[in-house]
């Protein structure tokens, strides 16, 4: 009924319906791509005054997933009326035009976006967001309505959740590509570091694959020679060369997403985070080896002393072979017993 409500709705109104690709609106119809809004509501103007419903819905997987509309100029297509969000050309559709197809009681399986350049707000909640991909993510987190009973998260369809629940909750650890259960985390490490086809990450110009996604921009940097990736922030001057960097500057300084130290202001870019360091102002300890009791404040801080108690001796001294469970205890070692020998350790 959802999908339904959404092809007649997008029959008979001037819903921009897109896809994402990277940083780009990708055509429903012919697969063109468009880093700016206004350039592709302009190419569906011109180019697809006429279209095929079923064919925008064709990714959309028998309406597991929700389709894309750019509301931008939301307007009938009958009578030209001006309308300001899917219910209410819902509606309209419905009561003044006779679509009694149109239930109202079930969703508009769409989801409703307001695009403008380089602008990625939420249509639903005014949310700032660092991108276009961003952007998407949040907008499906409105429509998640299946929960897992477990943790909380929530997924968008009954499948989503099903895999969830497979891979975090089984009591193993699985692979996502090849299904195969570890009973550690480390020996799922393992088996990652050594089975390529497990990849998430490939270069559609060559096929080869990567365990992460700097690994794989790396690679068509220097192989593909293509150009360098920078990232602008589109509400400051700065421009970044990380990914990684660019959204963290974006959650501190142009989001509310951020969470500042009750004692200093000193934001954060997660909960944890802000708590972690405001225990180094009121003095909390509340994270507790198991095995010698002793405290700390940051949970990093005792995922590093774990390793003392630990079988695995991950650093070794290549003079005399003497293995050490962490990186200060070697180079403490190395400046007392080998104190003529500068390396890197």
């Amino acid at each position: 009924m959802a999908k339904r409500n959404a092809q007649l709705v997008l029959q008979y109104s001037t819903l921009y319906p897109f896809r994402v690709r990277g940083k780009a609106m990708l055509c429903v119809y012919c697969c063109e791509e468009y880093e700016d809004p206004k350039d592709y509501r302009n190419h569906l103007d011109e180019q697809h005054k006429s279209f095929t419903v079923t064919t925008a819905f064709a990714h959309c997987g028998k309406g597991k997933e929700y389709l894309k509309v750019d509301l931008t100029d939301l307007r009938c297509r009958i009578c030209l009326t001006p309308c300001n969000n899917l219910d209410e050309i819902a509606e309209h559709l419905r009561d003044i035009h006779g679509l009694k197809k149109i239930d109202t009681s079930f969703d508009i399986g769409m989801h409703p976006y307001r695009m403008d350049t380089d602008k990625w707000v939420c249509f639903l909640c005014d949310k700032k967001m660092a991108s276009l991909t961003k952007l998407c993510r949040h907008t499906t987190s409105h429509y998640q309505k299946y929960t897992c009973d477990i943790c909380g998260r929530n997924y968008l369809t009954n499948e989503a959740l099903k895999y969830h629940v497979r891979c975090s909750h089984t009591g193993n650890h699985v692979c996502r590509k090849c299904w195969t259960d570890f009973p550690t985390i480390e020996k799922k490490r393992e088996h990652l570091k050594i089975s390529k086809p497990c990849w998430a990450f490939c270069c559609l110009s060559c096929g080869e694959r990567f365990m992460s996604w700097e690994g794989k921009q790396k690679h068509l940097v220097e192989v593909h020679g293509r150009p360098k990736r920078m990232y602008a922030c589109p509400d400051c001057e700065e421009t970044f060369d990380s990914r990684k960097h660019f959204y963290n500057h974006f959650k501190l300084n142009h989001s509310d997403e951020s969470f500042a130290c009750p004692c200093c202001d000193l934001k954060f870019g997660t909960k944890k985070q802000m708590e972690e360091h405001r225990s180094g102002h009121t003095g909390e300890k509340p994270y507790r080896c198991n095995v010698c009791m002793k405290l700390f404040s940051r949970s990093k801080s005792l995922k590093q002393h774990m390793w003392i108690h630990s079988e695995t001796k991950r650093f070794i001294c290549v003079i005399c072979n003497k293995q050490f469970a962490q990186k200060v205890s070697l180079k403490g070692h190395m400046k007392s017993h080998h104190p003529e020998i500068t390396m890197e350790v």
